[in-house]
């Protein structure tokens, strides 16, 4: 903890106009870590916890005027813009296969139920969408397969969904945030 005070102690001597989606993070990230930390009884070192509450008085107006929550968020965006993209390329990755897949279901119906010529003509239509060679004798295995590539292609939009939801830290930004950390750090000692 003691190394996350000294960081946001340097975040606090370098900032110069608005302040940096990183430096917000970190201390957010502290403060969370102090709450926890304080509950359990665990204090950080004293020298540390008196520099921080320095720096503070002598940057905090500074700190205050820097927060710039638009600026945050544009950042913010920048940072999640790939991957946004990546879940709106495995959602329509995802939603072709899933449409391929029923396709596949309404091929092996006809080619159950319908004659030679309506059978040809699906089964060849449906070779033309899935981009790689069917056998007609086994079309059963095709819808099997293509429920399984629906499958993976549906775990792979989730993990990009994840993965945007696990970068997406709007959550951290809000004003005040150092000034609580000074209140709890000046309270320590």
């Amino acid at each position: 903890m003691d190394k996350l005070i000294a960081s946001c102690i340097d975040d606090m001597r370098s900032v110069d106009g608005t302040l940096p989606l990183a430096a917000q993070i970190r201390a957010y990230d502290l403060l969370q870590a102090l709450s926890e930390a304080v509950e359990r009884g665990i204090m950080p070192s004293e020298s540390v916890s008196k520099e921080f509450c320095t720096v503070y008085e002598v940057y905090g107006a500074v700190l205050e005027k820097s927060y710039d929550e638009t600026a945050l968020k544009e950042q913010l965006a920048n940072e999640l813009e790939p991957f946004e993209k990546a879940v709106t390329e495995a959602r329509f990755e995802a939603a072709s296969i899933a449409a391929l897949h029923e396709f596949a279901k309404e091929v092996f119906e006809i080619w159950q139920t319908s004659g030679i010529f309506m059978r040809r003509r699906a089964l060849n239509e449906l070779r033309e969408r899935a981009g790689f060679r069917l056998e007609s004798h086994r079309i059963g295995n095709y819808v099997a397969k293509t429920f399984d590539l629906a499958n993976e292609a549906q775990v792979r939009f989730a993990h990009a969904q994840q993965t945007l939801f696990a970068h997406n830290v709007a959550y951290k930004l809000r004003p005040g945030i150092y000034a609580e950390i000074n209140t709890i750090l000046s309270g320590l000692q």
